[in-house]
Protein backbone atom coordinates (compact mmCIF):
# COMPACT_ATOMS: atom_id res chain seq x y z
CA UNK A 1 0.00 0.00 0.00
CA UNK A 2 1.11 3.25 -1.26
CA UNK A 3 0.92 6.72 1.30
CA UNK A 4 -0.58 10.05 0.66
CA UNK A 5 1.50 12.07 2.95
CA UNK A 6 -0.03 15.83 3.43
CA UNK A 7 1.85 18.94 4.55
CA UNK A 8 0.48 22.12 5.09
CA UNK A 9 -0.97 24.92 7.38
CA UNK A 10 -4.51 25.00 9.33
CA UNK A 11 -6.59 25.09 5.56
CA UNK A 12 -5.19 20.84 5.63
CA UNK A 13 -4.75 20.64 8.92
CA UNK A 14 -6.90 18.69 11.56
CA UNK A 15 -8.08 20.58 14.99
CA UNK A 16 -10.33 19.32 18.04
CA UNK A 17 -12.73 22.33 18.55
CA UNK A 18 -15.43 23.34 20.07
CA UNK A 19 -16.70 25.45 18.14
CA UNK A 20 -20.56 25.66 17.13
CA UNK A 21 -19.40 24.58 13.26
CA UNK A 22 -15.81 23.04 14.35
CA UNK A 23 -12.66 23.63 11.73
CA UNK A 24 -11.62 21.14 9.55
CA UNK A 25 -8.84 21.12 7.02
CA UNK A 26 -9.26 19.02 3.56
CA UNK A 27 -6.83 17.04 4.61
CA UNK A 28 -9.00 15.61 7.05
CA UNK A 29 -11.21 14.22 3.75
CA UNK A 30 -9.09 13.21 1.28
CA UNK A 31 -9.06 9.69 2.38
CA UNK A 32 -12.85 9.73 1.63
CA UNK A 33 -12.28 10.04 -2.13
CA UNK A 34 -9.31 7.41 -2.30
CA UNK A 35 -9.70 3.41 -2.63
CA UNK A 36 -8.13 1.27 0.21
CA UNK A 37 -4.81 0.94 -1.97
CA UNK A 38 -3.93 4.37 -0.53
CA UNK A 39 -3.57 5.60 2.87
CA UNK A 40 -3.67 9.62 3.44
CA UNK A 41 -1.14 10.51 6.37
CA UNK A 42 -2.13 13.96 7.32
CA UNK A 43 0.78 15.46 9.45
CA UNK A 44 -0.48 19.15 8.18
CA UNK A 45 0.17 21.91 11.45
CA UNK A 46 -2.36 24.73 11.99
CA UNK A 47 -0.08 28.14 12.10
CA UNK A 48 2.78 26.82 10.22
CA UNK A 49 4.79 28.08 7.01
CA UNK A 50 6.96 26.35 4.71
CA UNK A 51 9.68 27.06 6.61
CA UNK A 52 8.62 26.76 10.16
CA UNK A 53 7.24 23.22 9.79
CA UNK A 54 10.22 22.14 9.28
CA UNK A 55 11.33 22.44 13.02
CA UNK A 56 8.26 19.79 14.01
CA UNK A 57 8.32 16.81 14.54
CA UNK A 58 5.95 16.10 11.91
CA UNK A 59 8.88 17.27 9.68
CA UNK A 60 11.37 14.74 10.72
CA UNK A 61 8.68 12.14 10.92
CA UNK A 62 8.02 12.53 7.11
CA UNK A 63 11.76 12.25 6.15
CA UNK A 64 12.50 9.21 8.06
CA UNK A 65 8.97 7.74 6.83
CA UNK A 66 8.43 8.81 3.40
CA UNK A 67 9.22 5.84 0.86
CA UNK A 68 9.72 4.96 -2.94
CA UNK A 69 6.07 4.80 -4.47
CA UNK A 70 4.54 7.45 -1.91
CA UNK A 71 3.16 11.25 -2.92
CA UNK A 72 3.54 14.46 -0.99
CA UNK A 73 0.82 16.77 -1.39
CA UNK A 74 2.49 20.04 -0.59
CA UNK A 75 0.00 22.95 0.87
CA UNK A 76 1.31 25.66 2.45
CA UNK A 77 1.13 29.47 1.73
CA UNK A 78 -1.20 31.10 4.80
CA UNK A 79 1.70 31.26 6.90
CA UNK A 80 4.49 32.00 4.15
CA UNK A 81 3.24 35.80 3.79
CA UNK A 82 2.92 36.48 7.52
CA UNK A 83 5.93 39.42 8.41
CA UNK A 84 7.15 37.40 11.10
CA UNK A 85 11.20 36.45 10.78
CA UNK A 86 10.51 32.44 11.87
CA UNK A 87 7.34 31.75 9.40
CA UNK A 88 7.96 34.29 6.30
CA UNK A 89 9.24 33.40 3.25
CA UNK A 90 9.31 35.67 0.02
CA UNK A 91 6.91 35.07 -2.65
CA UNK A 92 9.53 36.61 -5.09
CA UNK A 93 12.05 34.90 -6.51
CA UNK A 94 12.09 31.04 -8.00
CA UNK A 95 13.35 27.70 -6.62
CA UNK A 96 16.80 29.03 -6.95
CA UNK A 97 16.34 31.79 -4.96
CA UNK A 98 17.30 31.80 -1.43
CA UNK A 99 14.30 32.80 0.95
CA UNK A 100 11.75 32.66 -1.60
CA UNK A 101 8.71 30.63 -0.83
CA UNK A 102 9.44 28.87 -4.16
CA UNK A 103 12.93 27.81 -3.21
CA UNK A 104 11.64 26.50 0.68
CA UNK A 105 9.14 24.51 -1.25
CA UNK A 106 12.13 22.93 -3.52
CA UNK A 107 14.66 22.51 -0.85
CA UNK A 108 12.51 21.12 2.17
CA UNK A 109 9.91 19.14 0.47
CA UNK A 110 10.07 18.39 -3.36
CA UNK A 111 13.99 18.07 -3.22
CA UNK A 112 13.62 15.37 -0.73
CA UNK A 113 10.57 13.40 -1.84
CA UNK A 114 12.57 13.08 -5.01
CA UNK A 115 15.33 11.27 -3.98
CA UNK A 116 12.74 8.84 -1.79
CA UNK A 117 11.26 8.14 -5.04
CA UNK A 118 8.20 10.07 -3.58
CA UNK A 119 6.01 11.62 -6.35
CA UNK A 120 5.73 15.64 -5.19
CA UNK A 121 2.38 17.11 -5.92
CA UNK A 122 1.60 20.94 -5.18
CA UNK A 123 -1.14 22.93 -4.03
CA UNK A 124 -1.91 26.71 -4.05
CA UNK A 125 -3.20 28.10 -0.54
CA UNK A 126 -7.36 27.88 -0.92
CA UNK A 127 -8.93 31.67 -0.71
CA UNK A 128 -10.05 33.28 2.16
CA UNK A 129 -13.84 33.82 2.85
CA UNK A 130 -14.77 37.47 0.63
CA UNK A 131 -17.08 39.48 2.79
CA UNK A 132 -18.06 41.58 -0.37
CA UNK A 133 -18.81 41.45 -3.85
CA UNK A 134 -14.81 42.17 -4.82
CA UNK A 135 -11.73 40.63 -3.60
CA UNK A 136 -9.66 41.83 -1.71
CA UNK A 137 -5.55 41.09 -2.62
CA UNK A 138 -5.55 39.38 0.79
CA UNK A 139 -7.60 36.95 0.00
CA UNK A 140 -6.25 36.09 -2.73
CA UNK A 141 -2.69 35.76 -1.18
CA UNK A 142 -1.12 38.54 -2.77
CA UNK A 143 0.44 40.86 -0.44
CA UNK A 144 1.96 44.42 -0.21
CA UNK A 145 5.40 45.21 1.66
CA UNK A 146 5.45 45.42 5.27
CA UNK A 147 8.64 46.81 6.09
CA UNK A 148 11.99 44.30 5.93
CA UNK A 149 9.09 41.64 4.52
CA UNK A 150 8.21 42.13 0.64
CA UNK A 151 5.16 41.79 -1.03
CA UNK A 152 4.40 39.29 -3.66
CA UNK A 153 1.64 37.33 -5.18
CA UNK A 154 1.95 33.43 -3.37
CA UNK A 155 -0.25 31.00 -5.62
CA UNK A 156 1.90 32.44 -8.44
CA UNK A 157 5.25 31.66 -6.89
CA UNK A 158 3.23 27.92 -6.76
CA UNK A 159 2.36 27.91 -10.33
CA UNK A 160 5.89 28.84 -11.53
CA UNK A 161 7.16 26.30 -9.53
CA UNK A 162 4.84 23.98 -10.88
CA UNK A 163 6.34 24.83 -13.90
CA UNK A 164 9.88 24.97 -13.68
CA UNK A 165 10.00 21.54 -11.65
CA UNK A 166 7.82 19.73 -14.33
CA UNK A 167 5.68 18.83 -11.04
CA UNK A 168 1.88 17.99 -10.81
CA UNK A 169 0.04 20.92 -9.78
CA UNK A 170 -3.55 21.46 -8.19
CA UNK A 171 -4.32 25.14 -8.12
CA UNK A 172 -6.94 25.53 -5.02
CA UNK A 173 -6.80 28.92 -5.47
CA UNK A 174 -8.21 29.24 -9.11
CA UNK A 175 -10.29 26.71 -7.79
CA UNK A 176 -12.10 27.52 -4.37
CA UNK A 177 -12.09 31.77 -5.84
CA UNK A 178 -14.38 30.48 -9.15
CA UNK A 179 -16.49 28.12 -6.67
CA UNK A 180 -17.15 31.16 -4.40
CA UNK A 181 -17.98 33.58 -7.14
CA UNK A 182 -20.97 30.42 -7.76
CA UNK A 183 -22.30 30.40 -4.39
CA UNK A 184 -22.00 33.89 -3.47
CA UNK A 185 -20.97 35.83 -0.43
CA UNK A 186 -24.09 34.82 1.62
CA UNK A 187 -23.98 30.82 1.14
CA UNK A 188 -19.88 30.57 1.35
CA UNK A 189 -20.55 31.48 4.73
CA UNK A 190 -21.51 27.85 5.44
CA UNK A 191 -18.44 26.63 4.06
CA UNK A 192 -16.59 27.90 6.89
CA UNK A 193 -15.97 27.16 10.99
CA UNK A 194 -18.54 29.48 13.01
CA UNK A 195 -17.27 29.75 16.70
CA UNK A 196 -20.60 30.46 18.17
CA UNK A 197 -23.88 30.01 16.51
CA UNK A 198 -24.37 32.95 15.26
CA UNK A 199 -23.28 33.66 11.80
CA UNK A 200 -21.28 36.63 12.73
CA UNK A 201 -18.75 35.05 14.26
CA UNK A 202 -17.92 33.03 11.42
CA UNK A 203 -14.10 32.14 10.66
CA UNK A 204 -13.20 33.45 6.88
CA UNK A 205 -9.77 31.87 6.67
CA UNK A 206 -10.81 28.39 8.04
CA UNK A 207 -13.38 25.80 6.83
CA UNK A 208 -15.86 23.71 8.36
CA UNK A 209 -16.71 20.31 7.77
CA UNK A 210 -18.70 20.68 4.80
CA UNK A 211 -15.66 22.82 3.44
CA UNK A 212 -13.14 20.12 4.00
CA UNK A 213 -15.28 17.50 2.03
CA UNK A 214 -15.67 20.35 -0.62
CA UNK A 215 -11.84 21.04 -1.37
CA UNK A 216 -11.08 17.89 -0.35
CA UNK A 217 -13.25 16.51 -3.40
CA UNK A 218 -11.77 19.74 -5.43
CA UNK A 219 -8.18 18.22 -4.84
CA UNK A 220 -9.24 15.10 -5.54
CA UNK A 221 -11.03 15.52 -8.69
CA UNK A 222 -8.18 17.37 -10.38
CA UNK A 223 -5.92 14.48 -9.26
CA UNK A 224 -8.25 12.06 -11.06
CA UNK A 225 -7.82 14.11 -13.99
CA UNK A 226 -4.08 15.16 -14.12
CA UNK A 227 -3.25 11.23 -14.62
CA UNK A 228 -1.04 11.35 -12.03
CA UNK A 229 0.36 7.41 -11.93
CA UNK A 230 -0.10 5.15 -8.90
CA UNK A 231 -2.47 7.83 -7.39
CA UNK A 232 -4.77 9.37 -10.17
CA UNK A 233 -6.38 5.79 -10.65
CA UNK A 234 -7.02 5.38 -7.02
CA UNK A 235 -9.47 8.13 -6.91
CA UNK A 236 -13.16 6.50 -6.52
CA UNK A 237 -15.92 7.13 -8.38
CA UNK A 238 -16.70 10.59 -8.26
CA UNK A 239 -19.98 10.48 -9.77
CA UNK A 240 -22.05 10.71 -6.52
CA UNK A 241 -20.48 13.84 -5.54
CA UNK A 242 -20.79 15.80 -8.16
CA UNK A 243 -20.82 18.90 -9.03
CA UNK A 244 -19.46 19.01 -5.04
CA UNK A 245 -20.53 17.25 -2.22
CA UNK A 246 -24.01 18.44 -0.92
CA UNK A 247 -24.64 20.56 2.13
CA UNK A 248 -27.21 18.96 3.10
CA UNK A 249 -25.42 16.02 3.53
CA UNK A 250 -21.59 17.38 5.15
CA UNK A 251 -23.16 20.44 6.81
CA UNK A 252 -23.26 19.35 10.68
CA UNK A 253 -23.12 21.44 13.44
CA UNK A 254 -21.58 20.20 16.82
CA UNK A 255 -23.85 18.10 19.28
CA UNK A 256 -22.34 19.05 21.93
CA UNK A 257 -22.07 22.82 21.52
CA UNK A 258 -22.89 24.69 24.46
CA UNK A 259 -24.37 28.15 23.95
CA UNK A 260 -22.75 31.08 26.11
CA UNK A 261 -25.29 33.68 27.26
CA UNK A 262 -23.09 37.26 27.05
CA UNK A 263 -24.25 40.70 27.63
CA UNK A 264 -22.19 42.91 26.03
CA UNK A 265 -24.00 46.13 27.37
CA UNK A 266 -21.30 46.61 30.36
CA UNK A 267 -21.96 48.77 33.24
CA UNK A 268 -18.99 50.79 34.62
CA UNK A 269 -17.25 48.65 37.88
CA UNK A 270 -18.92 50.03 41.51
CA UNK A 271 -15.30 49.32 42.77
CA UNK A 272 -13.10 50.69 40.38
CA UNK A 273 -13.22 53.89 38.39
CA UNK A 274 -12.61 54.07 34.44
CA UNK A 275 -8.95 55.76 33.68
CA UNK A 276 -9.47 57.64 30.85
CA UNK A 277 -11.38 55.67 28.41
CA UNK A 278 -10.58 51.93 29.48
CA UNK A 279 -13.46 50.61 31.68
CA UNK A 280 -11.83 48.44 34.77
CA UNK A 281 -13.10 45.30 36.32
CA UNK A 282 -11.79 42.39 38.22
CA UNK A 283 -13.07 39.13 37.17
CA UNK A 284 -12.59 35.36 36.75
CA UNK A 285 -10.78 33.15 38.78
CA UNK A 286 -9.86 35.69 41.32
CA UNK A 287 -10.08 33.70 44.85
CA UNK A 288 -11.83 36.21 46.53
CA UNK A 289 -14.80 39.25 45.86
CA UNK A 290 -13.68 41.72 43.39
CA UNK A 291 -12.33 44.62 45.72
CA UNK A 292 -9.79 48.03 45.55
CA UNK A 293 -7.29 46.12 48.59
CA UNK A 294 -6.24 43.08 46.67
CA UNK A 295 -6.57 44.60 42.96
CA UNK A 296 -5.72 48.02 42.47
CA UNK A 297 -6.13 49.82 39.38
CA UNK A 298 -5.02 54.17 38.86
CA UNK A 299 -4.17 56.54 36.03
CA UNK A 300 -0.43 57.77 36.45
CA UNK A 301 0.91 60.65 34.46
CA UNK A 302 4.54 59.72 33.41
CA UNK A 303 6.94 61.80 30.61
CA UNK A 304 3.47 64.07 30.70
CA UNK A 305 1.60 60.71 29.39
CA UNK A 306 -1.44 59.15 30.94
CA UNK A 307 -0.35 55.70 31.97
CA UNK A 308 -2.28 52.96 33.71
CA UNK A 309 -1.12 51.27 36.59
CA UNK A 310 -2.57 47.77 37.77
CA UNK A 311 -1.61 45.48 40.54
CA UNK A 312 -2.42 42.70 42.15
CA UNK A 313 -1.95 41.60 45.90
CA UNK A 314 -2.40 38.54 48.22
CA UNK A 315 -1.79 35.79 45.89
CA UNK A 316 -5.33 36.84 44.21
CA UNK A 317 -5.98 36.51 40.41
CA UNK A 318 -4.13 33.60 38.32
CA UNK A 319 -3.37 32.38 35.10
CA UNK A 320 -3.29 28.74 35.18
CA UNK A 321 -3.93 25.45 32.82
CA UNK A 322 -7.78 25.47 33.75
CA UNK A 323 -9.26 29.27 35.04
CA UNK A 324 -8.18 32.73 34.93
CA UNK A 325 -8.34 35.77 37.30
CA UNK A 326 -7.33 39.41 36.54
CA UNK A 327 -7.42 42.86 36.57
CA UNK A 328 -8.33 44.23 33.20
CA UNK A 329 -8.58 47.86 31.75
CA UNK A 330 -9.89 47.35 28.76
CA UNK A 331 -11.98 49.03 25.67
CA UNK A 332 -15.06 47.43 24.01
CA UNK A 333 -14.17 47.15 19.68
CA UNK A 334 -16.04 45.68 17.09
CA UNK A 335 -14.51 42.10 16.20
CA UNK A 336 -14.06 43.20 12.49
CA UNK A 337 -11.37 46.17 13.58
CA UNK A 338 -7.85 46.38 12.47
CA UNK A 339 -6.00 47.42 15.69
CA UNK A 340 -2.56 47.68 16.71
CA UNK A 341 -1.98 48.46 20.51
CA UNK A 342 1.56 49.07 21.85
CA UNK A 343 2.83 50.28 25.28
CA UNK A 344 6.23 50.18 27.41
CA UNK A 345 5.73 48.16 30.53
CA UNK A 346 7.38 49.26 34.03
CA UNK A 347 7.65 46.12 35.82
CA UNK A 348 7.35 47.49 39.72
CA UNK A 349 7.43 44.21 41.48
CA UNK A 350 6.04 40.91 41.02
CA UNK A 351 6.55 37.45 43.34
CA UNK A 352 7.85 34.61 41.12
CA UNK A 353 5.55 32.22 40.56
CA UNK A 354 3.61 30.25 37.60
CA UNK A 355 0.19 32.04 37.95
CA UNK A 356 1.79 35.43 37.54
CA UNK A 357 1.32 37.69 34.52
CA UNK A 358 1.14 41.13 32.73
CA UNK A 359 0.46 42.48 29.56
CA UNK A 360 -1.84 43.15 26.93
CA UNK A 361 -4.83 41.20 26.08
CA UNK A 362 -7.34 40.86 23.62
CA UNK A 363 -10.12 38.63 24.45
CA UNK A 364 -13.86 37.86 23.60
CA UNK A 365 -15.76 38.04 26.86
CA UNK A 366 -15.29 40.72 29.48
CA UNK A 367 -17.20 40.89 33.34
CA UNK A 368 -17.75 43.25 35.56
CA UNK A 369 -16.35 42.64 39.02
CA UNK A 370 -17.19 38.88 38.83
CA UNK A 371 -15.10 35.77 41.08
CA UNK A 372 -16.34 32.92 39.40
CA UNK A 373 -14.29 29.71 38.82
CA UNK A 374 -15.96 28.46 35.38
CA UNK A 375 -13.88 28.91 32.59
CA UNK A 376 -14.34 31.96 30.69
CA UNK A 377 -13.75 32.52 26.88
CA UNK A 378 -10.79 32.68 24.94
CA UNK A 379 -7.83 35.21 24.18
CA UNK A 380 -4.17 36.31 23.21
CA UNK A 381 -1.93 38.10 25.31
CA UNK A 382 1.44 39.72 24.81
CA UNK A 383 2.51 38.75 27.85
CA UNK A 384 5.34 36.30 29.53
CA UNK A 385 3.93 33.24 32.13
CA UNK A 386 5.85 30.76 33.93
CA UNK A 387 8.02 33.55 35.29
CA UNK A 388 9.88 31.02 37.53
CA UNK A 389 11.32 29.57 34.83
CA UNK A 390 13.84 32.76 34.10
CA UNK A 391 15.13 32.68 31.01
CA UNK A 392 13.19 29.71 29.83
CA UNK A 393 9.63 31.50 31.10
CA UNK A 394 7.07 31.75 27.98
CA UNK A 395 7.10 34.91 25.41
CA UNK A 396 3.41 35.23 24.97
CA UNK A 397 0.28 32.83 25.08
CA UNK A 398 -3.52 32.38 24.40
CA UNK A 399 -6.43 30.45 25.60
CA UNK A 400 -8.21 28.69 22.60
CA UNK A 401 -11.39 25.92 23.07
CA UNK A 402 -10.30 26.49 26.54
CA UNK A 403 -6.68 25.16 26.76
CA UNK A 404 -3.66 27.32 26.90
CA UNK A 405 -1.28 27.82 23.68
CA UNK A 406 1.99 29.05 24.27
CA UNK A 407 3.92 31.26 22.33
CA UNK A 408 7.80 31.15 22.51
CA UNK A 409 10.47 31.41 25.27
CA UNK A 410 11.62 34.89 26.49
CA UNK A 411 15.18 35.84 25.28
CA UNK A 412 15.65 36.78 28.88
CA UNK A 413 14.78 36.56 32.59
CA UNK A 414 12.10 39.37 33.33
CA UNK A 415 12.85 40.68 36.16
CA UNK A 416 11.96 43.91 38.69
CA UNK A 417 12.04 47.56 37.80
CA UNK A 418 12.80 46.51 34.01
CA UNK A 419 11.18 48.37 31.26
CA UNK A 420 9.47 46.20 28.02
CA UNK A 421 7.13 46.60 25.62
CA UNK A 422 4.52 44.81 23.82
CA UNK A 423 2.75 44.98 20.71
CA UNK A 424 -0.69 43.23 20.47
CA UNK A 425 -2.26 43.15 16.73
CA UNK A 426 -5.31 42.10 14.64
CA UNK A 427 -4.07 40.04 11.52
CA UNK A 428 -6.27 38.60 8.92
CA UNK A 429 -6.71 35.33 10.10
CA UNK A 430 -6.19 36.34 13.95
CA UNK A 431 -4.14 37.74 16.09
CA UNK A 432 0.23 38.40 16.65
CA UNK A 433 1.55 39.32 19.78
CA UNK A 434 5.25 40.58 20.89
CA UNK A 435 6.48 41.18 24.04
CA UNK A 436 10.28 42.42 25.51
CA UNK A 437 12.15 41.26 22.54
CA UNK A 438 11.44 37.91 21.90
CA UNK A 439 9.48 36.57 19.01
CA UNK A 440 6.52 38.21 17.38
CA UNK A 441 4.28 35.23 17.47
CA UNK A 442 0.97 34.44 15.07
CA UNK A 443 1.76 30.92 14.64
CA UNK A 444 -1.28 29.23 17.11
CA UNK A 445 -3.03 32.72 17.48
CA UNK A 446 -4.52 32.24 14.24
CA UNK A 447 -8.06 32.50 15.37
CA UNK A 448 -11.20 34.75 16.07
CA UNK A 449 -12.20 35.56 19.09
CA UNK A 450 -16.17 35.05 18.68
CA UNK A 451 -17.22 32.22 20.22
CA UNK A 452 -18.86 34.36 23.14
CA UNK A 453 -19.03 37.94 22.14
CA UNK A 454 -19.41 37.38 17.99
CA UNK A 455 -19.92 41.07 17.35
CA UNK A 456 -17.06 42.18 19.93
CA UNK A 457 -13.57 42.06 21.15
CA UNK A 458 -12.28 43.41 24.89
CA UNK A 459 -8.93 45.05 24.08
CA UNK A 460 -6.27 46.63 26.74
CA UNK A 461 -4.16 45.46 29.77
CA UNK A 462 -4.35 42.85 32.22
CA UNK A 463 -2.43 41.74 35.41
CA UNK A 464 -2.59 38.87 37.50
CA UNK A 465 -1.67 36.83 40.83
CA UNK A 466 0.85 39.60 42.83
CA UNK A 467 2.20 41.53 39.78
CA UNK A 468 2.69 45.78 39.91
CA UNK A 469 2.76 47.29 36.84
CA UNK A 470 2.67 50.27 35.05
CA UNK A 471 1.72 50.41 31.05
CA UNK A 472 3.18 54.23 29.41
CA UNK A 473 3.52 54.84 26.60
CA UNK A 474 0.22 53.74 24.88
CA UNK A 475 -0.58 53.79 21.61
CA UNK A 476 -4.04 52.38 19.60
CA UNK A 477 -4.22 52.41 16.15
CA UNK A 478 -7.60 51.42 14.21
CA UNK A 479 -8.04 50.80 10.48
Amino acid sequence: MSKLWVVGDSTLSCFDDKYYYPRYGYGTKLQEYLNDKVEVVNIALSGRSSLSFTKEENYDYLMNNMESGDFLLIGFGHNDEKAEIARFTSANGDYKVKGSFANSLYVNYIEPARTAGVTPILATPIVRRKTKSSWDDVELHITKDNGEFKGGNYPEAVRGLARDMHISLVDMTSITKDFYEKLGVEETANLHAWSCNNIKSVDNTHTNEWGAYVNAFFVMKTIKELGIKGLSEMVIDLTDYMPYPAKEKYLQANKDYKPVLFNPNLEDSKIFENIGDYKVTAFGDILTDANNVDFKASKEIIDSKESIRLAVANNMGKISNVTDGILFAFKQIDANTRFKLTAKIIVNDYFSNDQVSFGLMVRDDVYIDKNTADVLGDYVAAAPLLLTRKGDAINCFARRSGELVYGSKVRRAIDKKMVVNATLFSTEDGYGACFDDGDCITGGFDFKLTTVDPEHVYLGFFASRNADVTFTDIKLTIA
